[in-house]
């Protein structure tokens, strides 16, 4: 097995995998190409084994690499109709919580409790929130997280306005819930910003830190909450509590002028960020097709920001940031069709091109480690 998987969407519309040994241009690689509708980009990887959830039939599929290099299916579990909208490993096991939002009334969710071991489902509940908000009938699940057998969860509501249009509510809602039970023991309202984290299978928004604190960013931009009045911010939840910390925000948009969607950690209270620029692009309709994206280096501590000398991104959401022995590796799809790896060191702020990949690919749309 290779250690490292680029996810990559081709410019004739296929996708496929390209593996390889290191992220280095002179070492072997070998490409897999995925059947379209059997396989997204919205995966989960553990050790090298995919789980995925096809929203065409509702299964949740596990795949793996075959002795010929191609993507298998291996087992597969039915779920009611939904879209699955995050996910979280139980602790240090084999446990995978899965968070559905049913597709027909798109307010109502539920978790999916899977043993991975054995690919069997061990647990189904319906998650106790309100259907709607007034008039915002639209649930998303942005951000979960699990301690001392609490399920602490953060979601919001939104509504369409238009056929091509929609927007969150002021309001982010922050439940604790017993995990035995599924009793809600704790709710915390927050009018500091809008649409806390998001699709965790398409991009990150959250980590715990060295000390145990949980960090995690609201996305209110156009590409996610679309409720521009409000900030794109880091919170924190700190280590044993099941409160969000209301004395700690870092207002990202007032420092940059800008939104931003990405949060992924690198080790001593630092963090990467992914920030659009709003000069830049026109609308929603070319926002993923500009070279635009612009990374930050974030200090937790201090609240500094400090951008990251590589070249302007394409892609609205990608899991392209990998973290990994002191340095970061970022998938850059530049101007000029340049699709490469670019890595950074924190310690010195040093940036230099590893890896390009072929002129023919459109999208690096996720970068992962195998192991």
């Amino acid at each position: 097995m290779p250690d490292y998987a680029l996810y990559l969407l081709n410019e004739d519309g296929t996708n496929s995998f390209l593996l390889k040994e290191s992220l280095k241009d002179d070492q072997k690689e070998i490409e897999i190409p995925i059947p379209s509708k059997e396989f997204t980009r919205e995966y989960i990887q553990k050790g090298g084994v995919f789980y995925h959830f096809n929203e065409w039939n509702s299964h949740f599929i596990r795949y793996q690499l075959d002795d010929n290099k191609h993507m298998v299916a291996v087992d597969s579990i039915q779920f009611k109709d939904g879209y699955l909208e995050n996910y979280l490993w139980k602790g240090d096991t084999d446990t995978l919580l899965l968070f559905i939002v049913e597709k027909k009334t798109t307010a109502r969710a539920r978790m999916y409790m899977v043993d991975t071991k054995e690919f069997k489902l061990i647990r189904d509940e319906a998650l106790p929130f309100p259907a709607s908000v007034a008039d915002f009938n639209l649930l998303s699940i942005g951000l979960v997280d699990f301690v001392d057998d609490k399920l602490w969860m953060a979601y919001c509501y939104s509504k369409v306005l238009t056929i091509d249009d929609y927007t969150t509510s002021d309001t982010m809602y922050y439940a604790t819930l017993d995990f035995s039970s599924f009793d809600i023991v704790n709710l915390q309202k927050d009018t500091r910003s809008s649409y806390p984290g998001g699709i965790n299978t398409v991009q990150s928004y959250s980590f715990r830190d060295d000390q145990g604190d949980f960090y995690f960013m609201s996305c209110p931009g156009v590409a996610l909450g679309n409720n521009l009045s409000k900030p794109t911010a880091i919170f924190r939840k700190k280590a044993g509590s099941q409160q969000v910390d209301t004395s700690y925000m870092l207002d990202v948009s007032e420092r940059i002028l800008n939104h931003a969607y990405g949060f992924w950690y690198v080790g001593g209270q630092k963090a990467i960020i992914r920030s659009e620029q709003r000069d830049l692009y026109t609308d929603f309709s070319n926002h993923h097709s500009v070279f635009q994206f612009e990374y930050y280096l974030v200090d937790l501590a201090t609240k500094k920001l400090e951008k990251i000398n590589i070249p302007l991104d394409k892609g609205t959401r990608k899991e392209n940031v990998l973290v990994q022995d002191g340095y970061v590796y970022f998938g850059i799809d530049s101007d000029g069709k340049k699709h490469e790896v670019w890595r950074y060191t924190p310690a010195n702020g040093k940036t230099d091109k590893v890896f390009s990949a072929s002129k023919s690919v459109n999208y690096i749309l996720r970068l992962d480690f195998l192991k």
